[in-house]
């Protein structure tokens, strides 16, 4: 029991990684369809690649998608329409009208009833054969000339076929011009008044759209019946429009039929597998990655996410997968990590993907044409004309790709779905949204990203002006580290901008005590000779611990303290240790005494730091600067390195550490303007 508990201690980081792709496995399971696929593939417009396939069982044809829509919209044009007429408003109006003309003056009582009886009564049927409806409902008067209409008033109901209906001033010139025919003088006192008419019918929006709903789905989505037995498509015939729409109905009467108990063993060792390439991938090129919980967590989550997102808009509507920006995928892993990996992820993402949706072949070519695209224009994020640049890109590739598959189908360039043009525009806008995307990721995982490694990089940084102000000669040889350290890192790859960051900031703690460190020291002698030599050694190894305090004073991110707390590492005070000894000859020193008390570089960029951090440093202090002293001083300080094993838990290979003595060889000589020697004559 002790040993497994110990085992368990050792390798708990080890087993909780482990865990992590295992919970992603059952995550994605819950996620996906659980549906039967067609175990066939096929495309309008090529042939058929597999032997001649039978009817297994009998099966409706499905109808056109164009025409069904057609029918559907057909229906919902012709669809009856309800109003509701409201007795009311007649009758109020009729009320104002007799009070109207019992109030003209200079007639006989007996013309006036006359005139009140024929315009009451006409305006009783301008309000009921059939209505009147609002001067804004447009609509229902263009529409009800196809359409059955029926008018509800009180318990009865009124069927009308393609009624015309009146607006407010339409009803009150017809009103006017009947009246004046027979007595214009009496009408001239009335025609002013438009209160009479008013919009008396209004459509029942609720039961029109429930009988329009309901005729629509009467509408047969089938034509036609395929036989058991029945030869669907023969091999190498091609797939016209016509025995498309037959393999399509198969596949859909076998998806929605089928059961297969077996399915949920194939789905996981699918998935399993796809997510043990990513496992593979990190253990054998980003252990890194693989050893740290967040970062391993963060890849998965957006495995998932995108996995998700996917199935729950294929379930709303097949099509409108298109609208998913997928390449956000490796925008914003590429943004924290590098393109290897983030092309990587996103192509195992998109396979799962394609796992349950139609046309796999059409959605994983494009998907992953335009993630690669995405990385290559996207090399890193650092202004945000990068990303409009590739939006557009993008765009242009999802309708290149589309466009080409689509031509293949059809046949036809007048057949091309048009719209789905509009679905890539939208989703390549929405590639802009990375900026705020990366920033609540980095926020959330602690993460360090280029946008943020751009703003830390000027040297307007609050920080660095108090270390160009306190400490010039730091200031200036943390910019030649820098300088060097980004061209390195360029040459054997790496995130050279993190490398350069910080390197820019890894001197800092020297801000508290500057005249103690000899790049400070112009014109004023050196303080360490007045003191102690323990004294020394903790004020020069005690910039490492006030560099991580002001760093966490200013709210540096963590990746760029380690910069700070590894430029010197564990490594040796050679100059303390060398001038202790020669003082104390034969004693028995302790060389713990004299170790920075950092942590070793555990990445490529803060490995190139310590390294050019010494070299540089060290190169001021020649007396005789030749192309063979800078190479004997840049041999020397490596192999010291080496030798106290600072460099061990980096991952950087001999090959990297030899271009990286090429490269401080040539850039010093230019620094320090040396000539080639030409023989005398």
């Amino acid at each position: 029991m002790k040993k497994f508990i110990s085992f368990l201690l050792e390798n708990y980081k080890r087993l909780i990684t482990h865990l992590l792709f295992v919970i992603s496995t059952f995550i994605i399971l819950l996620i996906i369809p659980h549906q039967t696929r067609f175990k066939y593939e096929y495309q309008k417009g090529k042939p058929w690649l597999y032997d001649n396939l039978v009817a297994p069982f009998d099966f409706p044809i499905l109808k056109d998608p164009k025409v069904y829509e057609k029918e559907k919209d057909s229906v919902a044009k012709h669809s009856p329409i309800y109003l509701l007429r409201n007795h009311e408003i007649i009758q109020s109006s009729l009320n104002l009208l007799k009070k109207d003309i019992s109030k003209i003056a200079g007639t006989t009582d007996s013309l006036k009833n006359i005139f009140s009886n024929e315009a009451s009564l006409l305006l009783t049927q301008l309000y009921t054969q059939p209505g009147i409806i609002s001067e804004n409902d447009s609509t229902l008067k263009k529409n009800a000339k196809l359409s059955i209409v029926y008018i509800q008033s009180d318990s009865t109901i009124s069927e009308y076929f393609g009624p015309i209906f009146l607006h407010p001033f339409e009803a009150k010139k017809i009103f006017t011009e009947k009246l004046k025919e027979h007595y214009p003088t009496l009408t001239q006192h009335i025609e002013q008044n438009n209160q009479y008419f008013q919009p008396n019918l209004f459509i029942n929006e609720e039961l029109t759209k429930q009988i329009r709903y309901q005729l629509i789905s009467d509408i047969p989505t089938t034509r036609g019946m395929v036989q058991k037995g029945e030869t669907i498509i023969a091999k190498g015939e091609i797939i016209t429009s016509e025995k498309y729409l037959i393999l399509e109905s198969l596949r859909l009467e076998i998806v929605r039929t089928s059961y297969n108990p077996f399915l949920l063993i194939g789905q996981s060792l699918t998935i399993a597998f796809g997510l043990l390439m990513v496992f593979l991938f990190l253990y054998h090129f980003r252990q890194e990655i693989l050893s740290h919980f967040t970062k391993t967590s963060f890849i998965l989550s957006l495995i998932i996410l995108f996995i998700f997102i996917a199935q729950k808009v294929y379930e709303w509507n097949s099509k409108s997968v298109y609208l998913i920006p997928f390449t956000l995928l490796p925008i914003i892993i590429r943004s924290f990590y590098d393109s290897r990996l983030a092309l990587f992820v996103h192509t195992i993402t998109i396979l799962i993907i394609s796992y349950f949706l139609p046309n796999s072949f059409e959605f994983m070519f494009m998907q992953y044409m335009a993630g690669t695209i995405s990385v290559f224009v996207l090399i890193n994020v650092r202004r945000r004309v990068q990303l409009f640049m590739a939006a557009l890109v993008i765009f242009i590739t999802y309708s290149v790709i589309f466009f080409g598959i689509s031509i293949v189908q059809t046949e036809n360039i007048y057949e091309i779905e048009w719209n789905n043009f509009t679905w890539f525009a939208i989703n390549a806008l929405m590639v802009l949204s990375a900026y705020p995307l990366i920033y609540i990721f980095e926020k959330l995982f602690g993460f360090l990203s280029d946008v943020t490694l751009m703003e830390l990089s000027d040297i307007n940084h609050p920080l660095l002006k108090l270390l160009a102000e306190k400490a010039p000669g730091t200031f200036q040889h943390s910019l030649q580290v820098a300088n060097l350290s980004e061209e390195i890192i360029q040459k054997i790859g790496g995130n050279s901008l993190l490398a350069r960051v910080g390197a820019l900031f890894h001197d800092i703690g020297k801000i508290e005590l500057p005249h103690y460190f000899i790049e400070n020291q112009h014109h004023i002698p050196n303080p360490h000779k007045d003191l102690q030599i323990d004294k020394s050694i903790e004020i020069i190894s005690g910039h490492v611990n006030y560099g991580v305090l002001l760093a966490k004073k200013y709210k540096l991110p963590k990746p760029i303290i380690e910069f700070i707390e590894s430029h010197h590492g564990t490594s040796i005070m050679q100059y303390f240790y060398k001038t202790y000894k020669l003082e104390h000859p034969g004693e028995q020193i302790n060389v713990d005494m004299f170790r920075y008390k950092g942590n070793p570089p555990s990445t490529k960029e803060t490995a190139i730091v310590m390294i050019v951090d010494a070299v540089e440093a060290a190169s001021r202090s020649l007396k005789d600067i030749t192309e063979e002293s800078l190479q004997k001083l840049i041999d020397t300080i490596i192999e010291q390195k080496l030798n106290e094993k600072q460099l061990d838990m980096a991952p950087i290979t001999l090959k990297e550490l030899s271009t990286i003595k090429e490269i401080l060889k040539k850039r010093l000589k230019n620094i320090y303007h040396i000539r080639i020697s030409y023989p005398n004559d």
